[in-house]
């Protein structure tokens, strides 16, 4: 069983142009060549799927301003079936965050994605605290994207530091760190956060960090607190999962890591 928590899937009559668009911001933001791995559908998502040996597909869309939530949340709800299941997302500053997390809940979503820079609230923001605490009272877990991100430059406002003081106010069970951590800090994520009771997912590191670290902060952790993440389209699963093996793991850790945390976290 491969469960892939960290996925990106667009509507299709615009999932050219947003793959492509954020591939030239990854570009002219640190001069990265990263390059989409699918075109951003459901039907390609669901193609590579099967060519990859994913079984479930976690989809993280993030509401961009505080008034687009509502068409974000009915494109996830549409997508959910089968093997695939969506998170819902929001805005820490839109002012229905209450009655949207209940709605949100009351569709049977399993939880919420957030991203700080894409947002523009720091993750230790009162209102942004608030809002995890108040998911986590509906059985709802938050994915913060943490760390750097490839394509915007700083401020960053999902960094180690603040998602340190944002873990000191919240249910830290509830809550998935990705990027093992946070992306581009992983000296920070082994100072800080890897005595956390958070999750962290492995989604688009292993071609920015050496396996060394990678397997250090994992047995830091805890493998029942990592979750195989790709970050589609951003890499491959295949690819994922090649550098989480290159780790040396045990089969014991490598089932926690591919589903069973996953299956934890979902319900399933």
């Amino acid at each position: 069983m491969l469960i892939d928590f960290h996925v990106h899937v667009y509507p299709d009559k615009i999932a050219d142009r947003a793959v492509n668009t954020l591939a030239a911001k990854i570009k002219d933001a640190y001069d990265l060549d990263q390059n989409p791995h699918y075109d951003g559908t459901t039907e390609g998502l669901k193609r590579l799927m099967a060519e990859d040996g994913v079984d479930i597909s976690v989809i993280m869309p993030i509401a961009l301003s505080v008034t687009n939530h509502t068409s974000i949340n009915r494109f996830a709800e549409e997508i959910t079936g089968d093997n695939i299941i969506s998170f819902a997302s929001l805005h820490p500053y839109q002012e229905d965050v209450d009655e949207t997390l209940k709605d949100i809940a009351a569709r049977g979503f399993r939880g919420i994605k957030l991203h700080p820079d894409y947002q523009g609230v720091y993750s230790d923001d009162e209102k942004c605290i608030a809002l995890v605490n108040k998911a986590a009272d509906l059985g709802l877990h938050t994915v913060f994207h943490s760390g750097k991100d490839p394509g915007i430059l700083p401020p960053n406002r999902g960094a180690a530091a603040h998602m340190r003081e944002m873990l000191k106010r919240v249910d830290q069970s509830m809550v998935t760190l990705a990027h093992l951590g946070a992306f581009w800090e992983w000296d920070e994520v082994e100072s800080w956060l890897v005595d956390s009771k958070a999750y962290f997912d492995t989604a688009v590191v292993s071609g920015f960090m050496d396996i060394e670290q990678y397997r250090r902060i994992i047995d830091r952790h805890g493998a029942d607190r990592i979750v195989f993440g790709s970050d589609l389209p951003w890499e491959r699963p295949r690819d994922t999962l090649a550098f989480l093996k290159r780790a040396g793991l045990s089969d014991e850790e490598l089932e926690l890591i591919t589903h069973k945390n996953a299956e934890r976290i979902l319900g399933l």
